[in-house]
């Protein structure tokens, strides 16, 4: 087995949600049940790819897209006994790594967890924040060699250079509302990223994992929506609601397992390396993009 390391991205505000909710927040995002992370799903990932297999196979073959999701969903070489070897080779590729009625994909999809969430800075104009637990679960998860990091207070912090502020003579960082005392610098490289990603990794700040907790729940995105009245041209009675997103610049990261000798890849696509995933899409919400790590031994 292997094990594919991805990170995601996000370039607009994004929207994976869990329907209606229960506090002030009437649609929210999805999150992790004991951290409280926001996270985007596994079923929101590999949906969204496998919606675009399906459209790419009816593009290059002229055939409507249910009727490509039906063959894929009742694959059979009874059932497409009737299409050409080039479609069938394409439709049968799909059913096996995505699954079908009669078997179970072969490649397997994890949640996609929270490594670097956006917040406004008075130097740079946002940074990168992260914790110990999430470096900790980061390296746990895949393999990769981080040192271990403890921030001793939740007004201290650990930092880059390119964030320190000065405060009165003294240098600090200042998030959002906060102010946090320099307890220490890390160097760029502290997360292991390969090069090739997107990711300003100057921007990185460590908070403690309560501070993190904090700005996660606090900081993310409410939009207020409304419906016109079309004959009116006012908010019709009741059609007021609010919704969560994920601001653009967050990273996350997952894992795609599949088998030594399949050749899947997300980013081996005809979009390339853009997603997008949740809801609003219309209007241009939940474009993400994705970046692959390298293969993880399983």
């Amino acid at each position: 087995m292997k094990k594919d390391l991805y990170y995601l991205k996000v370039l607009t505000p994004l929207h994976v949600g869990t329907g209606q909710g229960v506090g002030h927040i009437d649609l929210p995002i999805y999150r992790e049940a004991y951290t409280d992370f926001p996270a985007i799903p596994a079923s929101a990932i590999k949906g969204t790819v496998r919606t675009e297999e399906i459209l790419r196979i009816a593009n290059e073959t002229g055939m409507d897209p249910k009727k490509v999701e039906e063959f894929i969903e009742k694959f059979s070489e009874e059932l497409n006994g009737s299409l050409s070897e080039d479609v069938k080779e394409k439709v049968s590729k799909v059913a096996c790594y995505f699954g079908s009625q009669n078997r179970e994909g072969s490649i397997t999809f994890t949640d996609a967890r929270i490594l670097l969430f956006p917040v406004k800075s008075l130097s740079g104009i946002y940074a990168l924040i992260t914790c110990p637990y999430v470096l900790r679960r980061f390296a746990e998860e895949t393999g990769k060699d981080i040192p271990e990091i403890r921030v001793s207070d939740e007004g201290k912090c650990i930092v880059s250079r390119e964030t320190i502020n000065k405060i009165k003579g003294k240098e600090a960082v200042v998030l959002e509302e906060f102010t946090f005392e320099i307890e220490g610098e890390a160097g760029q490289d502290v997360l292991n990223l390969p090069d090739n990603q997107k990711i300003d990794k100057s921007r990185v700040v460590i908070v403690s994992d309560n501070v993190f907790t904090h700005m996660v729940k606090s900081y993310t995105e409410v939009q207020t929506h409304i419906k016109v009245d079309i004959e009116k041209g006012t908010v019709e009675e009741g059609a007021l609601w609010t919704e969560e997103y994920v601001p653009a610049e967050a990273v996350f990261y997952f894992f795609v397992i599949r088998q030594e000798d399949d050749e899947f890849s997300i980013t081996n696509r005809e979009n390339g390396s853009i997603l997008q995933l949740g809801g609003n899409t219309s209007t241009g919400k939940g474009f993400v993009e994705v970046c692959r790590d390298g293969p993880q031994e399983s």
